[in-house]
């Protein structure tokens, strides 16, 4: 297997189009549940899905905060 790469990205990093390109052909993908990414049944782990909406709201509150300082 290759060499992982990660990238952060902050609200002042400059995609190129062939990025910006990628992420939009992305969105259109559909979403794979396996092993390592498993459906979250909100009846079947209650736990797990109220620990995944928590952290959906966290998120969404930083995206926020993040809009209104851009903005």
């Amino acid at each position: 297997m290759g060499k992982e790469i990660t990238f952060k990205l902050t609200p002042d990093t400059a995609l190129t189009e062939a990025e910006i390109a990628m992420i939009e052909a992305a969105r259109s993908l559909p979403v794979v549940q396996d092993e390592d990414n498993p459906e979250i049944d909100p009846v079947a782990t209650p736990e797990q899905y109220a620990a995944l909406m928590q952290a959906v709201a966290r998120r969404n509150q930083r995206i926020s905060r993040m809009q209104q300082k851009m903005g």
